[in-house]
């Protein structure tokens, strides 16, 4: 007999293997779209960072939440999807199977903090560096992004770390964790994974 999972989908065969009776639940936070005010080219969140550990959260049984800063529709950077002609993204085969999923491509949610305050103030966090931002500037010619999420994170009072250029690596702060960029996807999964004990 198959299982219904929340949202109406067949439950994996993983989801009778469980060894507790508390539901455990992860929150991916992801951008949302927009135009570069220095480029003019439209913008969004590189796929894998939501695709790679949301297949690796799922197969363990977590449930998984969907959320944006600004709510509404949420996009794929082109480079990143692997239909786009530019054939950046082929390989990916996670994201090809989520963008050809509708119920996955249709999950959105709101984020707020309830008393106003910075997420990230005073933890220790990683994202998309100085150093991978210069690097493509270089690549594309132009300065690509108006602002730099390092920065931005230190101005709020994080502890900004991260393990170089285009280098996989994940932080657990808590119940927070963290990715540097697009090949980090997988990193961040095994440690949420880690951290709920599965």
């Amino acid at each position: 007999m198959s299982t219904i999972a929340p949202g109406g989908r067949l439950a994996h065969h993983r989801s009778i293997d469980t060894v507790s009776a508390l539901p455990r639940r992860a929150l991916l936070v992801v951008a949302n779209p927009a135009v570069s005010t220095t480029t003019g080219w439209a913008v969004g969140f590189w796929a894998a960072e939501l695709t790679h550990p949301y297949y690796e959260l799922t197969e363990r049984g977590v449930e998984v939440t969907v959320a944006s800063p600004g709510g509404g529709p949420v996009e794929f950077d082109a480079l990143s999807d692997p239909r786009d002609e530019s054939r950046w993204s082929a390989e990916d085969l996670i994201s090809m199977g989520f963008i050809h999923t509708p119920e996955l491509m249709a999950l959105l949610a709101d984020l707020t903090l309830s008393d106003g305050s910075h997420l990230v103030e005073g933890r220790t966090v990683t994202g998309f560096s100085n150093a991978e931002e210069d690097y493509s500037d270089r690549a594309a010619g132009v300065r690509v992004m108006p602002w730099r999420l390092e920065d931005a994170l230190r101005e709020r009072g994080a502890n900004y770390i991260q393990a170089g250029v285009f280098k996989p690596f994940a932080i657990r702060d808590g119940r927070l964790v963290t990715g540097q960029q697009q090949y980090s996807g997988r990193e961040v999964a095994r440690l949420v994974l880690d951290m709920l004990g599965l």
